[in-house]
């Protein structure tokens, strides 16, 4: 008796109808913010996601709540399948979140097989063994909710970490409440269950989804703010970064590094002779080729118009005149097609030592000193500053109204086989060929 007395003096503290009440409000409130976060940014498709599935939570809390009062097996299914239902759509905006698609399929077959579970024991009888299913099955999508986020924590690790523990937790409370009516051996009970487990999973679930919520928009707005500055760096055409980001992310160079600086030869012929459109397919492509050009710490950009760069780190000059011959290869036997008919493109580029990072602006006007070196020399080739010019690439007399190629010009040039290998480990060896006058 004494045993039972302090229980219930407990439960004074801890009424049970009041911690559903707050839980429901709770939810409630969650549902609204995220409803009115979506309408404030409706690109962002996981707010509305979570606003269904906080909806779903307090529509099951408000069932429950009339199925502690009044047992009736139909307002129980009813209130655990929205329960499930609820987080489902969570776990849902959780892949949605890492892979900006929705998990309809795998939504519904979670769904349905967590409700049939638990309503079939229901409907027949054994409401203790359909509580059992409930609390299982609330638990492993909660566990699943948990991975999820868990997979991807590289991106905001406190946050996702914190978020991720929230749902375990979550799930671990709903594993007691099952475990405890096991214990008791309840499989028919003809009410709704009320113990010790049942408080400590409201209690950890009126905290946990008070903190969901928050986190929630904490990483929805951690993307958002990234997705801007992502916007902010990268030039919208080419997809390479522009000139501003170049800048930044030269303030974390070595203290050796290249630059390369490509200037695209005739281009206005290019606009005037084929159309603009056909100006913006050229630099896209010459984009791909830098791109495929860089290997991982690299960065190449756009800066402006026809004009681009990339930047090597660790890279010493003769790498660099590697690298810079190669894009000029490839882009001068790119053909393009047009109304005006079929033509072909070449590009200059200077090359120029970067020895501190505060030298970066010095350091560009020498690599666009060695570019308009290679323009007055003909075009289509490179120079590396001060004055040293790499032979033209393959195509060197290949102009935009002309297809001519160029191989058999190729007979006073020869090739020097050069083998390099970085010293850190983060970049990859480059093999190539570096081609200068006989």
């Amino acid at each position: 008796m004494p045993r039972i007395s302090c229980y219930c003096a407990r439960m004074i503290l801890l009424d049970y109808n009041s911690l559903l009440m707050a839980l429901s409000f709770c939810s409630a409130g969650l549902a609204l913010t995220f409803f009115v976060s979506w309408l404030v940014s409706r690109a962002d498709k996981v707010l509305m996601t979570w606003a269904i599935g906080a909806c779903f939570l307090v529509f099951s809390i408000f069932g429950y709540e009339e199925f502690v009062r009044r047992f009736s097996p139909i307002a129980g299914a009813t209130s655990f399948a929205a329960l499930e239902l609820g987080l489902v759509f969570f776990l849902g905006a959780a892949h949605q979140f890492r892979t900006g698609a929705l998990p309809f399929l795998k939504m519904v077959a979670a769904t349905l097989t967590g409700a049939v579970t638990m309503a079939v024991p229901m409907f027949l009888g054994y409401d203790g063994v359909s509580y059992i299913a409930f609390n299982v099955a609330a638990a492993l999508i909660l566990f699943a909710t948990a991975h999820e986020y868990w997979r991807w924590r590289s991106e905001a690790a406190l946050l996702i970490s914190t978020l991720s523990f929230l749902y375990a937790a979550t799930g671990v409370s709903f594993l007691l409440c099952a475990a405890v009516i096991v214990a008791d051996r309840s499989w028919v009970m003809n009410h709704a269950p009320q113990d010790w487990a049942e408080n400590v999973n409201l209690i950890v679930c009126l905290t946990a989804i008070a903190g969901i919520g928050a986190l929630s928009l904490g990483l929805n707005q951690t993307r958002v703010a990234r997705r801007h500055q992502r916007d902010a760096e990268t030039d919208s055409l080419t997809g390479l970064f522009n000139r501003r980001a170049l800048f930044n992310r030269a303030k974390q160079l070595p203290a050796s590094a290249c630059i390369i600086v490509f200037d695209i030869d005739y281009f206005k012929q290019v606009n005037d002779l084929h159309g603009h459109e056909m100006g913006d397919a050229v630099l896209q492509k010459f984009a791909t080729i830098l791109k495929e050009s860089v290997c991982h710490g690299d960065s190449a950009a756009r800066l402006g118009g026809e004009e681009f760069a990339i930047l090597l780190p660790f890279a010493p000059e003769r790498i660099a005149a590697i690298v810079a011959e190669s894009v000029l290869r490839r882009f001068a036997e790119q053909a393009f097609v047009s109304r005006a008919g079929r033509f072909h493109c070449t590009v200059s580029a200077g090359i120029a030592h970067l020895m501190d990072y505060s030298e970066l602006p010095t350091v560009m006007r020498r690599a666009d000193t060695a570019l308009y070196a290679a323009k007055k020399a003909g075009r289509n080739r490179a120079v590396l500053y001060p004055n040293r010019q790499i032979a033209p690439s393959s195509f060197a007399d290949i102009s935009v109204e002309s297809e001519t190629t160029a191989a058999s010009k190729r007979a006073d040039l020869y090739s020097v086989a050069v083998e390099h290998r970085i010293v850190p480990e983060r970049r990859l060896p480059r093999r190539g060929r570096l081609m200068r006058r006989a």
